[in-house]
C-alpha cells in the first residue's frame, strides 16, 4: 500500500523542464514537457537516461526532472540522434515518441535552449576563441552542406584568421590530448597554442612517412592538419646552435645536397649518411630535413704539460696532443681516447689522482729517474722533468727490499729510482778472527753513474737503462757488501777492530785509500757506485767480551789522561818560568828609561822655575804699580764720598735738631709736669709690684728695699730728696 501511494503521487514539472515516464505495460516512453503535472499510475514509473539506458528514479525527491538543453549566443549544441523530421516540436503536456536518426549527429548553434526526445544526447559547447598565435583542429564526421571534403579528412582553423569559431555540422573541434592545449578552463581544452619562435630559434614539424619540416623564427608557426610538433622534454621549441671559434658541430647528411658558397656548411655535394664537421664560423646552425646535428663538440682546454690520447678513426692509430692550446679535435677523423689507471698504479707513479680524460703527467724530483717503457722505446728521464706518458707508455716498477736488516718478504714497489745522494742502511752480524760476534750499523751512501760511450739509435744517454736492469738493487748493495765486511771482520781481531772498527769496515767497503780519498765501489750490473759509507754504530753481543774491552779501554783512557795532565802541568810550570824572566827582563829595561826620563824632568823643572820666577818678578812689579795707582784713585775717592756723605749727615741733624727744638718749644709747662707726675706714679707702682717678693724674702719693706736699689744708681740721690 505504501509503494502504491509513492507511485500515485503527482510531480511537478515547471517551465523549461522536462521527464520521462515509461508504461511498464509496453515499455513506451511519454515525454513530459512543462509546465504540467504527472500523475504515475501503478503502471508507470519514472525514468532518466544513463549509460544509453533508462534506469528507474525517484519523482518524491526532485530526481527524474531535468532542465532544458540551454545554449547562450557565444555557445553550441552537439545533438546526437536527431529526430527524422526535423518539423516536429514537443509541446507543453506528454509527448508521444517520435522516430530518431540514431548515429547521426547535429551542431545546434546558439541561442537556443529545448528538450530531449527520449533516447537523445547533448553537449553544451563554449564557443572558440582564438588569439593570433592559436588554432583549431578540425575534422569531417559527416557530409557538410557546401563541401565535398572525404569523411575523416582534418584541417587546421588558425586565430590569425578567425577570432571566434563555432564549427557547423558535419565537423567536430578535436579536443587536444597531446599537451598542445591551452591551459585546461579555457574553451574546454580545443584551442591549441602555435609555437612562437624568436631570433636563433626553430621548431620541428613531423608528418607522416617520418617527412619533417623545420621552421625558423623569428615566426608563428602552425601546422598543418596532418602535421604535429616534434616534443623533446615537453619542450617544442629549440635553440639553434650558436657557433663560436671555440666549439664545433657534428652534422649528418640525412638527404643528398649541393651547399653553395655562404651556406652553413662549406660548398660541395653531400651524400646522405655523410658527417661532417662544422668549425671556425660565426652565426647560427639551424638542422633542416637535409642536416642533422649530432652532438656539440667543444674545444679542450690544455694547460703546459698537459696532454689527450687522439685515435684515428682510419688507422686506430693513437697519438697524445700536448698543450699548451685549445684542441678542437675533430669527431669525423678523431676520437678521444681515456686511459683508465689504477689506484695502486697512480700511487706508484706519484700522481694525486688519475683522470682518465688526461694523459699521466709525471713529475720528477731533482736526483731521481724514472725508466718510460714503451711497445718500441725504453728512456730514461732524469729529474728535474715533467714527463707526458704516450698511450703505450709505462713505468718500470722497483721492488725494493725494507727493513734494518734489509729483508725480501715486504717489498716497496716504486716508480722512482733516485741517482743522487741515495742513502741506504742496513745491519750486518759479523764475527772477528778470535769469534767475538758483533752487530755492526752501516749507511751506504750510492749514487748511480752513466756509462760514457758512443751515440746509439736510442738517444744520448741510452745506456742509462742499466740503472733498472736490477729490479731490487737494495738488495744487491746489501747482500753483496754485507758478505764484504763479514770476511774483512773475520780476519781481524777484537782488540784491533775495537780501536780502528770504521778504518776496517770504509776499507773493506770502498777500498785502499789513495791519497785524501777512496776508490769506492761500482756494480757492472747496473750502474750503482757506492762513494761513502757511515759506520754509525758497532755493537759487541757477548756482554762479558764487551765488559773486557770496555775496562781495558777504561784502563788506557785513565793513563793517558795522567800521562797528559803531568805533560800539561810541566808545559804551564815552563810557561810560568819564561814569562817570569820575560817580566824581569822588561822591568830592567823600564828601569833604565825612567832613570833617563827623570834626569830630563828635572833639567825641564829647573828651567821652568828660572823662567816661572822672572815671570813672578815682572808680575809682581805691574802688579804693585797698579794696585798702588789703584790705591790712590780709590783712597781720593772714598775721601770725597765720605766728605759728601759727613754733609748731607750734618744737615740731615740740624734739620732734626730744629724740629726737636720747635716740638719742644710747643709744650706746655702744665703738660710736662702732668707728664711728671703721671710718670712717677707708674714708676712708683711698678717698682712697688716687683719687689714686694724681695722685701718679704729680706724681712724688708719695700720702700728700704727701693733706697738701697736706688742709691747705687746716679739717680739715687735725686730720687730720695
Amino acid at each position: 500500500m505504501a509503494e502504491r501511494d509513492v507511485r500515485e503521487r503527482d510531480i511537478l514539472v515547471a517551465s523549461n523542464e522536462y521527464a520521462y515516464v515509461q508504461d511498464l505495460t509496453k515499455g513506451d516512453i511519454v515525454l513530459y514537457v512543462g509546465p504540467t503535472k504527472i500523475s504515475l499510475s501503478n503502471t508507470e514509473r519514472l525514468v532518466e537516461l544513463k549509460a544509453d539506458r533508462f534506469a528507474p528514479m525517484r519523482g518524491d525527491d526532485g530526481n527524474g526532472v531535468q532542465p532544458f538543453v540551454t545554449a547562450s549566443s557565444a555557445q553550441y549544441v552537439v545533438l546526437e540522434n536527431p529526430a527524422k523530421d526535423a518539423t516536429v516540436k514537443p509541446v507543453k503536456g506528454n509527448n508521444s515518441a517520435v522516430e530518431l536518426l540514431v548515429g547521426r549527429r547535429v551542431v545546434v548553434p546558439g541561442p537556443a535552449t529545448f528538450p530531449l526526445w527520449p533516447g537523445q544526447k547533448a553537449r553544451v559547447v563554449a564557443g572558440h576563441e582564438l588569439s593570433e598565435d592559436q588554432y583549431l583542429r578540425l575534422r569531417v564526421y559527416d557530409r557538410v552542406e557546401g563541401e565535398s571534403a572525404a569523411i575523416g579528412t582534418e584541417r587546421i582553423i588558425k586565430g590569425s584568421e578567425v577570432s571566434f569559431f563555432i564549427p557547423r555540422t558535419g565537423l567536430e573541434v578535436m579536443p587536444d590530448d597531446k599537451g598542445e592545449l591551452a591551459p585546461r578552463g579555457q574553451n574546454g581544452g580545443y584551442v591549441r597554442n602555435a609555437v612562437t619562435l624568436l631570433d636563433g630559434q626553430y621548431c620541428v614539424l613531423r608528418g607522416p612517412r617520418g617527412r619533417r619540416r623545420y621552421e625558423r623564427g623569428p615566426a608563428v608557426v602552425f601546422p598543418e592538419a596532418w602535421e604535429e610538433f616534434l616534443v623533446k622534454n615537453a619542450v617544442r621549441v629549440f635553440a639553434a646552435w650558436p657557433l663560436k671559434r671555440d666549439r664545433g658541430l657534428h652534422v649528418r647528411v640525412l638527404q643528398a645536397f649541393e651547399a653553395k658558397e655562404g651556406e652553413s656548411v662549406p660548398a660541395g655535394r653531400y651524400e646522405p649518411g655523410q658527417e661532417l664537421f662544422v668549425h671556425a664560423r660565426e652565426g647560427y646552425f639551424f638542422p633542416s630535413e637535409a642536416l642533422e646535428v649530432l652532438g656539440e663538440v667543444a674545444a679542450v682546454q690544455l694547460a703546459a704539460k698537459e696532454a689527450v690520447y687522439l685515435r684515428d678513426l682510419h688507422t686506430g692509430a693513437v697519438r697524445t696532443v700536448e698543450g699548451p692550446l685549445a684542441l678542437l679535435p675533430d669527431p669525423t677523423q678523431v676520437e678521444r681516447v681515456n686511459r683508465v689507471v689504477e689506484p695502486e698504479t697512480a700511487q706508484r707513479w706519484g700522481l694525486p689522482k688519475a683522470d682518465p680524460s688526461r694523459a699521466p703527467t709525471l713529475i720528477i724530483p731533482p736526483g731521481e729517474a724514472v725508466l718510460v717503457t714503451g711497445t718500441q722505446t725504453r728512456e730514461v728521464v732524469r729529474g728535474p722533468a715533467v714527463r707526458v706518458l704516450a698511450f703505450d707508455e709505462s713505468l718500470e716498477t722497483l721492488t725494493l727490499s725494507t727493513g734494518t736488516p734489509k729483508r725480501d718478504e715486504v717489498l716497496l714497489s716504486t716508480c722512482f729510482l733516485r741517482v743522487e745522494g741515495n742513502k741506504v742502511s742496513d745491519i750486518v752480524k759479523v764475527r772477528t778472527a778470535d769469534h767475538v760476534e758483533l752487530e755492526v750499523r752501516l749507511s751506504y751512501r750510492v749514487s748511480f753513474v752513466r756509462k760514457e760511450g758512443p751515440s746509439t739509435p736510442l738517444g744520448p744517454g741510452a745506456d742509462d737503462t742499466r740503472w733498472f736492469a736490477v729490479p731490487n738493487y737494495v738488495g744487491l748493495l746489501c747482500d753483496h757488501l754485507g758478505s764484504l765486511v763479514r770476511a774483512a771482520v773475520r780476519q781481524t781481531p777484537i782488540e784491533r777492530f775495537h780501536a780502528a772498527s770504521a778504518e776496517v769496515l770504509r776499507t773493506a767497503v770502498l777500498g785502499e785509500k789513495k791519497g785524501e780519498r777512496r776508490t769506492g765501489r761500482e756494480f757492472e750490473e747496473n750502474g750503482m757506485a757506492v762513494y761513502d759509507v757511515e759506520v754509525l754504530d758497532v755493537r759487541i753481543l757477548d756482554e762479558a767480551v764487551e765488559a773486557l774491552l770496555t775496562d781495558a779501554q777504561r784502563t788506557a783512557i785513565t793513563s793517558e789522561v795522567a800521562r797528559k795532565r803531568e805533560h800539561l802541568r810541566l808545559q804551564t810550570e815552563e810557561t810560568k818560568e819564561a814569562v817570569a824572566r820575560a817580566i824581569w827582563t822588561a822591568q830592567r829595561e823600564t828601569l833604565g828609561v825612567e832613570t833617563e826620563l827623570e834626569l830630563a824632568r828635572r833639567a825641564l823643572l829647573l828651567t821652568k822655575v828660572e823662567a816661572k820666577g822672572e815671570a813672578s818678578r815682572v808680575e809682581s812689579v805691574a802688579r804693585a804699580r797698579g794696585e798702588a795707582e789703584a790705591l790712590t784713585v780709590t783712597s781720593t775717592a772714598d775721601t770725597q764720598a765720605r766728605e759728601r756723605r759727613a754733609g748731607v749727615e750734618r744737615q740731615r741733624l740740624e734739620a732734626r735738631t730744629a724740629a726737636f727744638k720747635e716740638q719742644m718749644a710747643a709744650l706746655h709747662p702744665e703738660l710736662v709736669s702732668t707728664l711728671k707726675t703721671l710718670g712717677a706714679q707708674h714708676f712708683a707702682a711698678s717698682l712697688t709690684e716687683n719687689l714686694s717678693p724681695l722685701a718679704i724674702l729680706g724681712g724688708e719693706s719695700v720702700a728700704d728695699v727701693a733706697k738701697r736699689l736706688l742709691a747705687g744708681l746716679p739717680l739715687g740721690s735725686a730720687g730720695t730728696e
